[in-house]
């Protein structure tokens, strides 16, 4: 069962970055890396995070991705998109998605993640619903129901300008299932 589990999440992990060579023509340079979050005390008695390489994971254990993107072109980009997909032998950890704040001369511009539940398709900011049919009294109505965090599928950062040699990095966290 843990061989199986561990292929499993090697199999998710070479998806996600076959999904990141796809776009390796492009003038940003992606680099998505994971880390298995771990709780330790230091020498003072403090609980401090150590980042391990996330090679060997169980269920429980929290995992942060990090987007590095790198603007190789000469000039400006425009919607620079980063994206992060969640595996899904995982789930998002709520809160762990934090805006990414852009210096800009003397303003800082905060740009916040927006979340999909349906493979990348649509992004909004939580709280995010979705419609699902029922029949109720021989009638076919359409409800929205909230999708929890648990359910969301890729989180994304919509950059508006992206300056030549301007380096970015997002992240997010993400809890083994």
């Amino acid at each position: 069962m843990k061989a199986r589990y561990l292929r499993r999440w090697s199999f998710g992990l070479v998806l996600m970055i076959a999904g990141l060579v796809a776009v390796a023509s492009s003038p940003v340079q992606l680099t998505l890396t994971s880390f298995k979050v771990v709780l330790t005390t230091d020498e003072q008695g403090e609980r401090v995070e150590r980042f391990l390489p996330a090679v060997q994971v169980a269920p429980g254990d929290v995992i942060e991705w990090r987007l590095s993107a790198l603007n190789t072109a000469e000039a400006a980009l425009n919607a620079v998109e980063l994206v992060i997909p969640i595996p899904p032998e995982t789930y998002y950890l709520q809160g762990s998605a934090v805006p990414l704040v852009l210096k800009r001369g003397e303003r800082e511009i905060a740009v916040a993640p927006r979340f999909s539940f349906d493979g990348g398709k649509t992004y909004g900011v939580p709280p995010l619903y979705r419609e699902v049919k029922e029949v109720v009294n021989g009638k076919e109505v359409t409800k929205k129901v909230l999708v929890p965090p648990e359910d969301y599928t890729h989180v994304r950062w919509l950059l508006e300008v992206m300056n030549p040699g301007e380096q970015v990095e997002v992240t997010l966290r993400t809890v083994v299932r």
